[in-house]
């Protein structure tokens, strides 16, 4: 993924497991429900500690920031629903110093918890994670956020919540540069009432909304023009006019333009307030050149991918095969289609597990089968599979030909189903991860291996929509490979900081370009690519050098192509509590059933002699072949 140029230092430490007993939240006695502001609130040099959970995880961050305040530390509860105004909420985060997140499924799934945890990242605070279900790992942004976190602990039982205590105690004055904060969290609270502006609710209906203020509305108008040919329920509101009223409630989708005087106006928080709540689908356009929202209107848009529209200029300036503006209406198209809900979706799979459940459940002579322990160790840290490459060789001399492609000259991939019908991550054998200052080059090795039937990840065509840390973590988590453009910016970039730890996490396989000399990095980094294949590659004209006969770019594809082959697949548990049980229920009595009739479970590949789960009937992915050329074996075709 393409990061930005920001950087931060980040601190890393080792997970902290203070227990293994699996009675996280059942464990814990009731806790006092006060939301006292803590007296010490007065004092500006006491380190101020958020800690933001979901609403069924409140027993314990009660007694969690009561321990925080017997240290004398400043602290306040932030969750789904407290405190509702958006810009109490951004403050809030401004406020603090530390971002104490508590872990669980919930707050993974809950769009108001993950949207606080995006602001702390985007307004660089230090996080630390706390995992409140032992037998749940984070993924997807979460995920991500959490590997880079100062400090990560596990809670299973009354002492690991006292351990917990003093573990973000110490780590909050030892590892934590305070700065300057003239913010009162006292006045934040008692000003929380004043701010909420009332919405008049307009009379026209839209499936698209555009909502600005008076400074956007060139901006508005643009965006406008270039969508009602194909999308004709389509409004302007301005929320600055005299009277102004909103037709948020009936729309599809808000297209929100960000400008200054929109994130002064009390109206434009309503609108935006109102479409969180009845979640509508939100699609942002920054129309002020160096400019971006800090306060409420940042909350809303953090983790976001937004649109730099300012003028006719940069809208229909050329992005190699599109411009922004294009780029936009397929966005507000997208956005537009119907997608099923998580719980939509979910219910379609519960239905299905119901019934192989029950088919098992005929079968087996007792009920429920053993269960195994499903217990996460975050001490252990997944590893990858590590291989000899062989030397490239090549009889006859051949010569690299570059072909430049667009989003018209190759065929995209068809939709995925699963066996529910429902749409299924895609296994990628790499994701490109890079600092946006070498997009071009990047893009031309992107063309190459897409040339070479390589299933890469790449972020500027069509890869990033929605969240843009949803979307880097899901592509770190299909991803085999991570195929990284090492610079010194990269290193010190914040996002590619976070990208790339969160591939250390998962035990993903590396393969580095280094793309400029003296790139200096950290020990841990050096150690997570340490016997992996890295290339010196200065320019793109070095990928056309032999290599024993063979050019760069191929060795370098063909090293992808072998680790990829040789990772063990990452399983995500992104899915309820209740699935989750189901999934696993169902995988237990399968063990059961194949230890009672006495038949392998797994079986073995004729081809390649992998084992696979014949169950999945999908066989065996292992031995995907690749081949370009003289006829033979093509990926998936034998």
């Amino acid at each position: 993924m393409g990061c930005g140029s920001l950087s931060k230092d980040v601190v890393v430490t080792p997970t902290l497991v203070v227990s293994s007993t699996p009675t996280a939240g059942a464990a814990l006695s009731n806790a006092n429900m006060s939301t006292t502001i803590p007296t010490a609130a007065s004092n500006n040099d006491t380190t101020k500690i958020l800690i933001a959970h979901h609403t069924t995880q409140q027993n314990i961050s009660e007694r969690l920031k009561q321990g925080l305040i017997d240290q004398s530390l400043q602290c306040y509860l932030i969750n789904e629903n407290t405190p509702n105004s958006l810009d109490i909420r951004a403050k809030l985060v401004q406020w603090c110093d530390v971002f104490v997140v508590i872990i669980s499924r919930l707050y993974q799934r809950t769009p108001f918890c993950m949207e606080t945890l995006h602001y702390a990242k985007d307004v660089r605070k230090s996080v630390i994670a706390v995992l409140a279900e032992p037998n749940f790992c984070p993924y997807g942004a979460l995920g991500a956020i959490s590997a880079s976190a100062i400090r990560s602990i596990v809670l299973s039982d009354d002492q690991s919540l006292i351990h917990a205590v003093s573990e973000i105690t110490t780590s909050a004055r030892t590892q934590i540069k305070k700065k300057p904060n003239t913010i009162n969290i006292k006045d934040i609270l008692e000003n929380e009432k004043a701010v909420n502006a009332k919405l008049l609710v307009g009379s026209s209906d839209c499936v698209v909304l555009i909502s600005t203020a008076d400074d956007g509305s060139a901006v508005a108008q643009l965006v406008f023009d270039s969508l009602i040919a194909t999308q004709p329920s389509i409004i302007i509101e301005n929320l600055s006019k005299p009277n102004a009223t909103s037709s948020v409630e009936k729309c599809t989708v808000l297209v929100g333009i960000l400008t200054p005087q929109l994130e002064q106006l009390s109206l434009g928080q309503a609108v935006f307030e109102k479409a969180r709540s009845l979640s509508k689908l939100i699609v942002p356009v920054m129309a002020i050149k160096k400019w971006r929202p800090e306060g409420w209107l940042g909350l809303v848009i953090a983790g976001r991918v937004f649109f730099r529209i300012f003028d006719q200029e940069t809208a229909s300036k050329a992005f190699y095969d599109s411009n922004r503006l294009t780029d936009l209406r397929v966005e507000i198209e997208i956005a537009c289609q119907p997608v099923p809900s998580e719980n939509q979706r979910e219910e379609i799979e519960k239905q299905a597990l119901a019934k192989q459940l029950d088919e098992c459940k005929s079968k087996l002579s007792t009920w429920p089968p053993a269960r195994k322990s499903r217990l996460v160790n975050l001490n252990q840290i997944r590893q990858p599979v590590r291989i000899q490459l062989p030397e490239p060789h090549a009889d006859g001399y051949f010569d690299h030909t570059h072909h430049s492609i667009t989003r018209l000259t190759f065929k995209a991939p068809p939709t995925l189903l699963d066996q529910y019908g429902l749409p299924k991550r895609r296994p990628l054998d790499c994701m490109i991860s890079y600092q946006w200052d070498k997009q071009e080059f990047v893009r031309q090795v992107y063309e190459d291996m897409n040339m070479r039937n390589v299933q890469v990840w790449f972020d500027i065509w069509g890869a990033m929509q929605g969240s843009t840390n949803d979307a880097m973590a899901t592509g770190v988590e299909c991803a085999k490979v991570l195929l990284v453009f090492l610079s010194k910016a990269y290193v010190e970039s914040a996002n590619c900081q976070l990208e790339f730890r969160y591939a250390v996490q998962r035990g993903k396989a590396f393969v580095i370009l280094r793309t400029e000399p003296g790139v200096v990095l950290e020990q841990w980094a050096l150690e997570a690519i340490q016997s992996f294949p890295q290339y010196d590659v200065y320019t793109y004209d070095t990928l056309a050098q032999p290599i024993n006969g063979v050019p760069m770019i191929d060795v370098i594809v063909q090293a992808v192509r072998l680790l990829a082959q040789a990772q063990p697949v990452d399983p995500v548990d992104d899915c309820s509590s209740e699935l989750f049980e189901m999934r696993t229920l169902l995988d237990d009595a399968r063990d059961a059933l194949s230890k009672q009739t006495g038949e392998a479970r797994y079986k073995t590949c004729t081809r390649c002699g992998q084992q696979y789960d014949d169950y999945s009937k999908d066989g065996c992915k292992r031995h995907a072949a690749y081949f370009l050329g003289g006829g033979g074996l093509l990926e998936d075709q034998w």
